[in-house]
């Protein structure tokens, strides 16, 4: 009899510990007066709604960064342009001296310069 009550006393201090861990996993937050928090009402719809509010809040303030971006893009395109076209007209001019400078040799240094280098003959 005796050890049918202390196993009876075991089994309900064991029952006991499990309510009480089982409370302590599923608690509501506490607030620093000690107070429990009371749940706000909600439902599906609501935090659905909610949700989508703020997505599209979000939505919108990466909407905005994009269109920043976009113009600084195309004001760098716009400088990348004007400079390309600066670049090729330097590269042409500087081709077209360097023509000019190889005919120059060649026409110095030829026996018989054909008329291509009337404007390097100094012989006149």
């Amino acid at each position: 009899m005796k050890k049918l009550l202390v196993a009876i006393l075991f089994l309900n201090m064991q029952s006991i510990h499990a309510q009480t861990e089982s409370q302590v996993l599923t608690a509501e937050p506490i607030n620093v007066d000690g107070y429990l928090a009371e749940k706000k009402a909600s439902d599906q719809e609501l935090e659905t709604v909610q949700a989508e509010i703020e997505k599209q809040k979000t939505e919108t303030v990466l909407n905005k960064k994009k269109a920043k971006s976009y113009q600084d893009l195309s004001q760098s395109v716009e400088k990348l342009s004007e400079t390309t076209e600066e670049y090729l007209e330097e590269k042409k001019a500087a081709k077209e001296e360097i023509a000019n400078y190889n005919l120059k040799v060649k026409c110095l240094s030829a026996e018989t310069p054909g008329p291509e280098c009337e404007k390097f003959n100094r012989r006149r």
